[in-house]
């Protein structure tokens, strides 16, 4: 008897390792590759999805969508890219780089001007935020940053590039502008509202409307050569949900 009951307790033992390794150490791992705007919602968005999905590990490549597209353009290893440009996306497409029946927008944005938040310098009406007195306006390299395309898009339309064509201080991505705001190396700058809402170190002066630039969607879709389809199929099915549409309006987005 006390035989079996050792038999049956390492036996038992086996299965309880065996269980605790596939947890930690068979884990499929995808990569997604975002839009920098995106970083604190995905954060918490993957943090949820890998909750209920225990065998999948979430990790993220962020950055300008610009930029994301050409280096999956050149073969990046990634299984998701989930765009702030709908161009961007149209980019990959048109290459067969992306599985189009996979592509689905996941959310939408606005464009806001913001200060450092404190900043009461009296000098600068906030009647027009983008007057010339302003030494230093920070925006996204229209290159290949989306906040940098619609900002320039919107201020043209407002008839202010040229005003502030020499006062541009360009970042690599929408998260650098806010930073370039936050530590006073720009007086303003043009984000989007999420990325306005992440931060408590600036402050919304001015809601851009968005008749003034194109729309900002979010696509996502799967890569067409990912090794791990049915597994970013599961993440982008999950972006779907309305637990998470939650999460990213708690972040600033729309839809």
């Amino acid at each position: 008897m006390k035989r079996l009951v050792l038999i049956f307790t390492i036996v038992s033992t086996l299965i309880l390792a065996s269980c605790t390794n596939t947890d930690a150490g068979n884990k499929t791992e995808i990569l997604v590759a975002a839009a920098s705007s995106m970083t604190p919602a995905l954060t918490e968005i993957a943090a949820e999805f890998e909750k209920i999905n225990k065998d999948i590990r979430v990790s993220f490549s962020f950055g300008s969508s610009g930029k994301l597209a050409q280096q999956i353009k050149g073969g990046a290893p990634v299984d998701v890219f989930i765009s702030a440009s709908s161009t961007d996306m149209d980019t990959l497409a048109e290459d067969n780089k992306v599985r189009l029946d996979t592509r689905t927008d996941i959310a939408k944005n606005t464009l806001v001007v913001i200060r450092q938040k404190n900043d009461d310098n009296s000098r600068l009406s906030e009647e027009n935020p983008f007057t010339s007195k302003i030494n230093h306006f920070a925006i996204g390299n229209p290159e290949t940053v989306p906040a940098g395309v619609y900002a320039r898009e919107a201020l043209i339309k407002l008839r202010e590039w040229e005003t502030l064509k020499t006062k541009f201080v360009f970042g690599k991505d929408v998260r650098q502008v806010v930073t370039f705001v936050e530590t006073g190396n720009a007086e303003r700058g043009i984000v989007f509202a999420s990325d306005a809402h992440s931060s408590d170190k600036v402050e919304v002066i001015y809601e851009i409307d968005p008749a003034m630039h194109s729309s900002v969607v979010y696509p996502g879709a799967i890569i067409t050569a990912t090794k791990q389809p049915k597994e970013a199929r599961a993440f982008l099915e999950y972006m779907k949900t309305s637990h998470v549409q939650e999460i990213l309006l708690n972040h600033g987005f729309t839809y």
